[in-house]
């Protein structure tokens, strides 16, 4: 060990809260996926395709959890680039390796969410130009999580290019701005897609107080967003990678939970249900009045109870608009 490092340099390390917040988020998204699947089985009795999109959707959220903890474990993240370099310098090439897995993986699972959110859109609304809209939509978060991966794979002029360390990083592109762009385009598609309901929304025949509780399960999905901007605020306090294992931890740590946030705001409004039984039985309990579960209020409302709202145009010399049928069902 180099003796000219401050005392106290080598032991320093931020690579335990990646490892609290990779393991918090991987049981708690398992927990709500399973919660989100039996609570529409028992209400439906199958599941949709907004459903099946949430599987894969684990299954890479919970892979870059993964990733993150081997990060820490064998790849140095939370501790000092230089440490590494004098008593581990095989963890360097640990860590480039497990960056790539991480980059290609956080693409997906961000997309995956989305579509299924937007597969639940579809399932609700089924007017033209909003379902034309969902699709463009989705398209566009396709295409982003394609074009992810496919620069992360080709961001160095060799795949080994990131863990050679003869060449790195000269052969490489500027791998912080592909960490900084990652985020702009999903959080493009999460204005649109956090807009594109409330106008349908609002021209509903229904009572003021049901479009508010309706407006608010749809703005559950803004969760990942917010992760979103606070990751790529933390990514552009990142000036360089001359400490990078020891400075990427904040971000690794965004990534865990931004992916998390997303499938967590895709699964939220299915647990309504649950949350309201629940609700229901601590009121019993405590022996409150008991309310009748016959009318549908506002407090009542989730996405699976309502019924695809369709609508007719009218044509006219100067335009076409939207019509709302007054059999409209919430």
């Amino acid at each position: 060990m180099p003796s000219d490092f401050p005392a106290g340099y080598a032991e320093e390390t931020n690579g335990p809260p990646v490892l609290i917040a990779s393991g918090i988020f991987i049981g708690l998204q398992i927990t709500i996926v399973a919660l989100r699947l039996a609570t529409r089985l028992t209400h439906r009795g199958q599941l949709g395709i907004d459903d099946y999109l949430v599987l894969p959707a684990l299954a890479f959220s919970v892979g870059i959890c993964v990733i993150a903890i081997l990060e820490v474990m064998i790849g140095g993240v939370g501790r000092h680039l230089a440490i590494i370099k004098a008593t581990d310098p095989m963890a360097i090439q640990n860590w480039a390796k497990l960056a790539y897995s991480m980059e290609t993986t956080y693409c997906a699972a961000i997309a995956f969410p989305k579509l299924s959110i937007l597969a639940s859109y579809l399932r609700i609304f089924t007017t033209k130009p909003f379902r034309l809209a969902a699709y463009s939509v989705a398209a566009f978060v396709t295409a982003t999580a394609i074009a992810g991966i496919v620069t992360s794979l080709t961001i160095c002029s060799t795949f080994a290019g990131r863990w050679d360390t003869h060449v790195f990083p000269g052969n490489c592109r500027n791998i912080l701005a592909y960490w900084k762009g990652m985020s702009v385009p999903n959080i493009v598609s999460d204005v649109v897609m956090l807009v594109l309901p409330m106008p349908v929304i609002w021209r509903l025949h229904i009572e003021r107080r049901q479009k508010v509780a309706l407006m608010f399960v749809f703005l559950l999905g803004s969760l990942g967003m917010v992760a979103s901007i606070v990751r790529l605020i933390v990514a552009f306090r990142i000036t360089g990678l001359q400490d990078g294992t020891y400075d990427s931890a904040v971000l690794v740590i965004w990534s865990v939970v931004e992916a998390a946030c997303y499938l967590i705001a895709a699964c939220l409004p299915t647990l309504r249900p649950l949350f309201i039984r629940m609700a229901k039985t601590a009121r019993d309990t405590l022996s409150y009045p008991k309310q009748s579960s016959g009318t549908l209020d506002g407090s009542h409302v989730d996405s699976h109870h309502l019924k695809p709202i369709r609508g007719r145009y009218e044509a006219d010399n100067l335009s076409e608009r939207q019509m709302l049928e007054d059999k409209t069902e919430v």
